[in-house]
């Protein structure tokens, strides 16, 4: 049975969002691009920017074209934007995704082509021009949007909402205070938390208690779909790193959620908070100082989440992913728009 929250999308109540994916597949950034195309009827995808990240931007690169071919979706659009970081080379845990970013899912090579246009040009173009406001997701280190934002800060006034994953209000997750995608670029999050345009902000507080378990893994391989295939593949491999290295049940599988978001705000609860990003180069590098109390008086420039409906959200997960047919065609392939 369809969700409601997605059929009322169907029978056009609503028109699609436009939205950018600033992204550096990683496999649960893989995921979240699979999420968006499976939604045609929610999300009308303007194009996909990369950045080095999980992998290398050439990594990052090939791995959202291969998300799109995967999906039956030859026509989006993919730029490659900048390699590294404002300040410092390019921190890559491999371990976590694999050498190539795509751990388990032996994917042939992409045979779409990228776009020949950079990426933070290409944010600004898009951005400036599109006649509605625009939705920017982000699910890597922000470096792309950073100097998009410095370069051109009229794109703020054209953007409707920028919903990102990163940072922590507890512990990290590559340093004890940081989380990664914060740590990999702490100078481009800090202009994002003070560009004035107010940030939702999905935590790895929130994607820690979102985590995958073997019956629900189980479930998704007997959907048999070769898009299920290859995820269910990639997040056994992530279930049983995240259950080793940060003692939960499974896998966070973390950018998802911003997209879980966009669709279903509903499965999420958090408060309005001031963010401070550490941009020292001690110990404290790349973390996310979130004012959840209100100690210091500052006005709240983020929304910033604390809980989530897992189990609506892996519903919610479920019913997209189990969209892709046989074929691996999407919903708009198939005939819904």
């Amino acid at each position: 049975m369809k969700l409601d929250f997605l059929l009322k999308y169907e029978v056009g109540l609503s028109e699609p969002i436009p939205i950018i994916l600033d992204c550096d597949p990683g496999i649960d950034d893989f995921i979240a691009i699979l999420m968006i195309l499976a939604a045609p009827e929610r999300f009308n995808l303007l194009g996909i920017t990369v950045s080095g990240g999980n992998v290398s931007l050439e990594g990052t690169a090939k791995n959202a074209l291969k998300a799109c071919e995967l999906a039956g979706r030859a026509d989006v659009k993919v730029y490659a934007g900048c390699p590294g970081p404002m300040l410092r080379p390019l921190i890559i845990e491999d371990a976590v995704h694999g050498e190539d970013g795509l751990k388990g899912a032996n994917l042939p090579s992409p045979k779409m082509l990228l776009q020949q246009t950079h990426g933070v040009d290409f944010l600004i173009d898009a951005i400036l021009k599109s006649p509605q406001k625009v939705t920017l997701a982000t699910t890597g280190p922000l470096t792309n949007v950073a100097v998009a934002i410095l370069r051109e800060p009229r794109i703020l006034d054209n953007i409707e909402e920028i919903v990102t994953m990163g940072g922590a209000i507890t512990l990290g997750n590559i340093t004890p205070a940081a989380e990664y995608n914060f740590y990999a670029d702490p100078e481009a999050a800090a202009i994002l938390f003070t560009c004035g345009k107010k940030i939702t902000l999905v935590s790895i507080d929130v994607t820690h208690r979102a985590v995958t378990s073997l019956p629900w893994l189980s479930h998704l391989e007997a959907l048999d779909t070769p898009v299920t295939r290859v995820v269910a593949s990639m997040l056994h491999g992530l279930h049983a790193y995240d259950s080793t290295h940060f003692e939960t049940t499974g896998a966070a599988i973390h950018d998802p959620c911003v997209i879980g978001y966009l669709l279903n705000p509903s499965l999420f609860e958090g408060k309005d908070v001031h963010v401070e990003i550490d941009t020292s180069f001690g110990m404290g590098r790349g973390r996310s100082i979130i004012d959840w109390w209100h100690k210091r008086g500052i006005p709240a420039e983020a929304h910033v989440f604390n809980e989530i409906n897992s189990q609506g959200f892996y519903d919610l997960l479920t019913e997209l992913l189990s969209r892709y047919k046989k074929t691996g065609q999407s919903s708009r392939q198939r005939g819904s728009s």
